[in-house]
């Protein structure tokens, strides 16, 4: 079978343009900011049209020259005007497809495709934006008929599915500090711009806040973090809203989202570990997130290298989950018994840097004692309650063919399953102090995404590696 050569869908236009318009972002606030300066009126308003025109004959002349083709062997791409590009996509080197339906695509019945194959790039190969529903069908159909060999394709077996629910999918919002990410986001967008932004700005605003006095400022700041934090909140509910994971035929399938609807298939050969990942608040509400180190070629969006089997799951179902999706995984409970000098070689960091820290609070911040009296405690909480978090839930366990780490990151706990055959090597870190106390340190490399996935566990006892890295020889 071999369709005739197509272009998208006229509302392919909407991708192609905002496409565009991202890429020029920074160049046209810095335009304007600069221009804006002058107090030139007419020029801002020419350089404005002139920047509007060239973003919408770029879409124009993206969207016409952009083609595809779908043939019984290969899918064929066709773009560019001055550069003709032509991509060849044969079926049995398609590793994942993912389509991703806004809202306004649902009435077209449209959707948008993104292809990763097994190349090497940072991001999905191929994108079809606005194309009909029924396309993914097809190409998957493709790869399963005779003229392709797809090493993924497996017969028809029975069917597993999970979904969150409604009170979950709040608790997990709710925990979440994504808001920190808005935060820097919008502080590095800053950082680009603020030597385009007139002084008598800076002024200006600096004369505001000298009259509302150290406390309302503090409370307006307070008041901006806590429209990021609601703000990532809904962001979080739209994009997990509805999730469900479905398993057929050694294929996992993940759909989610409101105002975009988002389809994640996954081959379980492509898995390299499954994490399960507490949140200090997830672990005292009794909640936890699950996660899969993948190979993937893109670093972007749902197809990135820890991909989210299930953002949120009560601790108490867990084990059935992992029972009824992984049963090759042994299910034991980990229980660390932390040494004294793991303690000890935690803590000794800690206060290092809770010194170095609080040094420069004081310095910075002598004239005003309560504040920094407040954030010396806040401080102290930063620095030792990870350290003391890292002590009591570093552990590196044996069972069967699985290696089974727990460690802590900050404030959140991950426990890993690693399978034998997927670590790339181990590295063993010690020192002749450490020896002197039998500890050491260890990292299990994976290959994650297209580059690699680390695990670290630091100051534990140096028998317990040794026969982790016994048993990885064998």
């Amino acid at each position: 079978m071999t369709s005739k050569t197509q272009h998208l869908h006229p509302i392919a236009l909407i991708f192609f343009f905002y496409s565009a318009f991202k890429n020029a972002i920074f160049p046209i606030i810095i335009t304007i900011v600069g221009i804006a300066n002058t107090k030139k009126n007419t020029v801002w308003l020419i350089m404005v049209f002139a920047v509007a025109v060239i973003i919408l004959l770029m879409t124009f002349l993206k969207y016409i020259t952009f083609t595809y083709q779908i043939t019984a062997s290969e899918i064929i791409i066709k773009s560019g005007l001055f550069e003709k590009k032509i991509n060849h996509i044969p079926y049995d080197r398609i590793q994942n497809i993912t389509t991703n339906q806004w809202f306004f695509l649902k009435p077209f019945n449209l959707t948008e495709l993104e292809i990763e194959t097994a190349g090497h790039s940072n991001k999905a190969e191929v994108q079809l934006q606005a194309v009909p529903n029924t396309l993914k069908q097809e190409i998957d159909q493709l790869r399963k008929s005779p003229t392709s060999v797809n090493i993924d394709a497996t017969p028809n077996e029975s069917t597993n599915s999970y979904a969150i629910t409604w009170n979950e999918l709040l608790k997990f919002s709710f925990t979440s500090s994504a808001f920190l990410s808005g935060l820097l986001v919008v502080l590095a967008i800053y950082g680009k711009l603020q030597h385009v932004i007139n002084e008598q700005i800076y002024r200006t605003a600096a004369n505001e806040f000298s009259h509302l006095g150290l406390l309302i400022a503090i409370v307006l700041v307070v008041i901006v973090l806590l429209l990021f934090y609601l703000a990532s909140v809904l962001v979080l509910i739209s994009q997990y809203y509805h999730f469900q994971v479905t398993e057929t035929a050694n294929n996992f399938e993940m759909t989610r989202g409101l105002f975009q609807a988002k389809k994640t298939s996954l081959s379980r050969k492509r898995i390299q570990a499954v994490i399960i990942k507490q949140t200090l608040l997830r672990n005292w509400l009794q909640i936890a997130t699950i996660q899969l180190v993948i190979i993937s070629n893109s670093s972007q969006g749902d197809t990135e290298k820890n991909i989210v089997i299930m953002p949120v799951i009560k601790v108490s179902k867990i084990d059935k989950f992992m029972q009824k999706f992984f049963s090759d995984i042994p299910i034991i409970k980990i229980d660390p018994h932390p040494l004294f000098w793991t303690f000890y070689y935690n803590l000794r960091n800690a206060t290092i840097f809770f010194l170095v820290t609080a040094a420069l609070t004081i310095w910075l911040l002598h004239n005003f004692i309560w504040l920094w009296a407040i954030l010396i405690v806040v401080e102290l909480i930063f620095w030792y309650i990870p350290a003391i978090l890292t002590s009591q839930r570093a552990q590196a366990k044996i069972e069967k063919d699985f290696l089974i780490v727990q460690n802590n990151h900050f404030m959140t706990k991950s426990l890993t399953y690693v399978p034998k055959n997927k670590i790339q090597f181990i590295e063993k870190k010690t020192s002749i102090w450490l020896k002197k106390r039998h500890l050491a340190g260890v990292t299990i490399y994976l290959r994650s995404g297209n580059t690699q996935h680390k695990i670290k566990v630091n100051y534990i006892a140096i028998d317990e590696i040794n026969h982790v890295l016994d048993w990885y020889k064998e």
